[in-house]
């Protein structure tokens, strides 16, 4: 059998009787035609079974219809992280109303040249870039300089003009400890992040904001930073659980890590709550899972995808964006890993 070759827009344009060109502004919905002949125009395509080439489309048209997502250095898998693969499922959730492609890119140099999704933004591969957690500056700079419309998810970059949605991380570090003050603990530890982007100081400033407020002195011997990352956690509370006059509560800036500090608290024989309390944020899918269900900072992921995919569209449509975060609101859920100081 041999394939029958696809119809051409000159066939279209044959059965419809119009010229290529008014085949063409026909089927790109040009005022220029009339409503008659764009009827034409559209029956023929239908009855030729005819697609349009969308490369030369695009090109003719100016504009690639496809979004670049670019998964941070600081995930661990988009699809595999419970975070943001709840982010994800906001950003999809734009975009699947739209005729938009999305493209997944790391972030990450090769050994010589740029990241992909700088390359894309020179080449005019896409048509915007959501950039979900930490990527270098120098990157979202030449981006930006490119003309290419960027918005930053789950992370802001102080002084640089570009719009962004994220956590109100300080705020949600402060409910965190308030909560533990409220139970009568004095003495509460801190396992924050070890990193040098917003996220890090944001939620130490949380913390010792809620300890000032509830009259406590900060003790920088019940405070550690490492890595995000649950093993991480474990050893920094092993430290402090170590300590001659441990603390009775910890609060840790992901859900990942406050299961990490639960495991360091079991191997040294303490229970959950009644020797230790622990809150944690994010709510992944874990923390109500978790044995007790963990106390924790319930982020709106899914919403905070959504809200920088209808700020990524609305740049798209050249409509003004204001630069800068904007912060959403969280809120404390209380389930099992919190009690009162006994």
């Amino acid at each position: 059998m041999t394939r029958k070759n696809p119809s051409s827009l000159k066939d279209v344009a044959r059965v419809a009787g119009v010229s290529v060109p008014t085949a063409s502004q026909a089927l790109n919905d040009r005022a220029r035609v009339s409503p008659e002949t764009r009827r034409r125009v559209q029956d023929a395509a239908r009855r030729l079974r005819y697609a349009p080439h969308a490369a030369a489309r695009r090109l003719i048209l100016g504009r690639s219809d496809c979004v670049a997502i670019v998964p941070g250095t600081n995930t661990r898998g988009i699809f595999s992280d419970q975070f943001y693969r709840a982010i994800l499922s906001g950003i999809g959730g734009v975009f699947e109303d739209t005729p938009l492609r999305m493209v997944i890119t790391p972030a990450t140099q090769p050994a010589a040249g740029v990241p992909q999704f700088v390359q894309m933004a020179h080449a005019r591969e896409v048509d915007g870039i959501l950039i979900a957690g930490v990527v270098h500056v120098a990157w979202i700079r030449e981006v930006t300089d490119a003309g290419t419309p960027v918005v930053l998810l789950d992370n802001h970059c102080p002084g640089l003009a570009v719009p962004a949605v994220v956590n109100d991380n300080a705020a949600g570090a402060y409910r965190a400890t308030r909560h533990l003050a409220s139970l009568g603990h004095t003495r509460i530890g801190f396992v924050g992040a070890a990193v040098d982007y917003p996220f890090g100081p944001e939620t130490h400033d949380g913390y010792r904001r809620a300890l000032a407020d509830a009259g406590i002195c900060p003790d920088p011997a019940l405070e550690t930073t490492v890595a995000i990352d649950a093993g991480a956690a474990r050893e920094g509370a092993h430290r402090l659980l170590a300590r001659p006059s441990p603390p009775s509560a910890i609060f840790a800036v992901t859900d990942a890590m406050a299961l990490g500090v639960i495991k360091a608290a079991r191997d040294r024989g303490q229970r959950i709550p009644d020797d230790l309390s622990v809150v944690g944020m994010d709510d992944i899918e874990l923390a109500s899972l978790a044995d007790p269900p963990l106390t924790t900072v319930r982020v709106r992921k899914e919403e905070m995808g959504r809200r920088a995919a209808e700020a990524l569209l609305q740049r798209m449509h050249g409509r003004r964006v204001e630069p800068g975060p904007v912060r959403l609101a969280n809120e404390l859920v209380v389930r099992g890993t919190t009690g009162g100081r006994r």
